[in-house]
């Protein structure tokens, strides 16, 4: 009676389904562990300019960079850093890391305070 209509078996997409969501398994971790490597190291990166602007900065004047204060603004403010926004990638409207300065034995340290925090 009904023998001529052609479409899926409820097998055949219980099966489709079953291999979608074994794939999903796969691949989900995956893609978070690639976000989150990024995340990492776009915040390393923010990190080696800034020390570079610091070290720039000590070499110009002589003078050290004031640990007090917003060391992206301070630099900016100066004309050492233009163009884009220099801030973690793991910042939003609760969390605002900051990079900061420090100085162990006149060496210069940059960190970001939400990935890289001083214990």
């Amino acid at each position: 009676m009904l023998k001529n209509i052609k479409g899926f078996t409820l097998m055949e997409i219980l099966v489709v389904v079953t291999i979608i969501g074994i794939l999903a398994a796969i691949a989900v971790p995956s893609y978070i562990s690639a976000v989150e490597q990024g995340r990492r190291d776009a915040c390393a990166t923010n990190v080696k300019i800034l020390f570079t602007q610091v070290e720039r900065y000590n070499l110009t004047t002589g003078q050290k960079v004031p640990t007090d204060g917003d060391l992206v603004q301070f630099l900016r403010g100066i004309g050492y850093l233009t163009g884009e926004e220099l801030k973690c990638p793991y910042s939003n409207d609760e969390n605002k890391p900051e990079y900061k300065l420090i100085y162990n034995r006149n060496e210069a340290k940059v960190y970001c305070t939400h990935c890289n925090p001083l214990k």
